[in-house]
């Protein structure tokens, strides 16, 4: 038995990118490190950037290129049921079909990450992320619910993240081309989402993610999002 454990857990080392860095100057805005966020870029493509700007907003800019940033949530917001924030978008690329890898370009998409109730992940899942927590510093375990500004898809479009499986659940709240250059206000019922994409109720949140992606299409793009927060 044991043998075949090594063997699986080869297997997901194997699987994973060829390497990632948290930590990258030219991708990532100091004053945003100050604030608790995190890069996560692979190396096999250019990093998006992520920068500060006016009224405590983050910039995010790709030109063929893909990253995200991510923070973990404070005790005190982990248990609110609704979230809300303002993002923008200046520039994007063609809208493309974020169903399937390889297609999946937006530029810009909000994550945020549940605990992992005890019991409910298997052996082999326990391991994979915690290799990929102590390789790359990103803790991925639980499920996630990604509201994205992009793709084909009408608002409220919900499926799997391609890239994560059944762990996940992916809504729309702007489709590509939507109201370039203007602010929009968002607020989500989480507690209501996640019974919609998982069929049960809801933990606590523990990590939210800014990620944009414009590698498949060989474009660039500009974002702005601002104003995350969690309420009751």
């Amino acid at each position: 038995m044991n043998s075949v454990r090594i063997a699986l857990c080869a297997a997901m080392l194997a699987a994973l990118p060829a390497q990632a860095n948290q930590t990258s100057d030219a991708a990532i805005d100091p004053r945003l490190v100050e604030r608790g966020w995190t890069l996560f870029e692979r190396s096999e493509w250019k990093p998006a950037r992520f920068a500060a700007a006016e009224n405590n907003a983050i910039r995010v800019t790709t030109n063929n290129s893909t990253a995200l940033i991510w923070r973990r949530l404070e005790d005190a917001v982990k248990q609110r049921r609704h979230l809300s924030w303002r993002w923008r978008v200046d520039a994007a690329m063609p809208p493309t079909d974020i169903r399937v890898k390889g297609g999946d370009d937006r530029p810009i998409a909000l994550h945020v990450w549940f605990e992992d109730p005890p019991g409910r992940k298997s052996f082999f899942g326990a391991i994979r992320n915690t290799v990929i927590e102590a390789l790359f510093g990103i803790p991925v375990s639980g499920r996630v619910i990604t509201y994205v500004w992009g793709g084909t898809g009408k608002p409220g479009d919900a499926q799997i993240n391609p890239h994560i499986g059944d762990d996940s659940w992916m809504i729309v709240r702007r489709a590509g081309g939507a109201r370039p250059g203007k602010w929009i206000a968002e607020r989500v019922d989480l507690a209501a989402d996640f019974r919609r994409g998982f069929g049960e109720e809801a933990p606590a949140a523990r990590m939210i993610a800014i990620a944009a992606d414009s590698e498949d299409t060989h474009t660039a793009s500009t974002a702005l999002i601002r104003d995350i927060r969690f309420h009751d």
